[in-house]
């Protein structure tokens, strides 16, 4: 894990750096994620066939998506599209977060703006769409791609309306607010990225909400007073969508793999200190992200009773925030844990190696 702050060499003001510190986190675990997924090869579908006619029909076959749709294999087409699915468009979603937060820390944020829109609008609509409806998402990749794009959803409430049904599939409507992530992704209002991404591609807008100013050129003219009123947007609201993000990536991957619930308690633990800790420097506090706010203070009080810990303190909180530790938690079990997480990590790539074929 980074320790506090990993960004001295750049240009981001300190009462940003735990949030910046938090959205790298959450970062780094869907890294993790994807590179343990494929090195265990949970990416790997396999399609199991009836007989030895079947296997070498589908051996024989020049398309494997036609043979699986000819023989009315349409689950299995969805479990392949969605192994296939899954690391691409999340490394494609990895590689855009990464870059922007290091343009931010480098104070390039008419660069950073211009990079998050599509990972919050686009591929997080895709990863939403395989949360709601698997088969209906590889029908709709295997017969009209177009259809997975966002403006289908009918609008923000109709964005509301699929966020809502993906919040109670992952269990997280006590964390977050549907019509409220529907906004900050969509919507052209001074409370959204749709806007301020939209301005940061281009010099000159003229939708009645984001219109440019007179003598002025978007981004262009921004001096440091402007740039912190852009920082503090981004860490006000960034990290509220990518944990929903962390959320619905690890739903899907639920799917695919079982993640140890030690491992799975020790991210949470990470996260929910990280946004309890950067709760005070948020400003322009909406009821929203007070709820997000308490909710992860909430969660993370009645987690340390559950363990048996103590309630924490601010340095319990800090260092649980860098090494998932609980209050009073010895070094030597913390590094225990962190060894045995890596050892079942190398457990199961060995495993995939035993069951690949020859």
């Amino acid at each position: 894990m980074r320790r506090f702050v990993k960004n001295k060499s750049g240009f981001l003001p300190k009462e940003f750096f735990v949030a910046h510190d938090l959205c790298f986190t959450v970062h780094d675990i869907m890294t993790q994620f994807l590179v343990s997924g494929e090195q265990s090869g949970v990416f790997t579908a396999r399609v199991p066939f009836a007989d030895k006619s079947e296997a070498a029909s589908f051996g024989e076959a020049e398309d494997i998506f036609d043979w699986l749709e000819a023989t009315k294999r349409l689950d299995d087409r969805a479990r392949v599209l969605k192994a296939l699915v899954l690391p691409a468009v999340l490394s494609d979603m990895l590689h855009c977060l990464y870059e922007a937060l290091e343009c931010s820390r480098k104070g390039k944020l008419n660069v950073t703006y211009a990079l998050i829109r599509k990972p919050l609008q686009e591929n997080l609509f895709v990863l939403e769409s395989i949360v709601l409806d698997e088969a209906g998402f590889a029908e709709k990749l295997a017969t009209n791609p177009l259809m997975l794009r966002p403006h289908t959803a009918g609008g923000i409430e109709g964005h509301a309306r699929r966020i809502q049904q993906v919040l109670g599939i992952t269990g997280t409507t006590d964390f977050f607010d549907a019509r409220y992530l529907a906004q900050l992704r969509y919507e052209k209002v001074e409370d959204g990225f749709d806007g301020i991404c939209n301005k940061a591609i281009h010099l000159f807008t003229e939708h009645k909400a984001i219109r440019t100013e007179l003598l002025n050129i978007n981004f262009v003219f921004s001096g440091l007073e402007a740039k912190v009123s852009q920082w503090s947007y981004l860490y006000g609201r960034l990290p509220y969508v990518l944990v929903y993000a962390w959320r619905v990536i690890e739903q899907v991957g639920t799917s695919l793999c079982l993640t140890h619930p030690a491992y799975d308690q020790d991210m949470s633990r990470r996260v929910a200190a990280f946004v309890t800790l950067g709760a005070r420097h948020c400003t322009n506090i909406t009821p929203e992200l007070q709820k997000f706010h308490d909710a992860h203070r909430s969660w993370l009080l009645d987690h340390c009773k559950q363990m048996g810990a103590a309630r924490p303190l601010k340095r319990d909180v800090e260092r649980m925030a860098l090494t998932g530790a609980l209050p009073s938690e010895a070094p030597a079990i913390v590094a225990a844990r962190h060894a045995a997480f890596e050892a079942m990590a190398k457990q199961a790539r060995s495993q995939e190696s035993i069951d690949a074929p020859n």
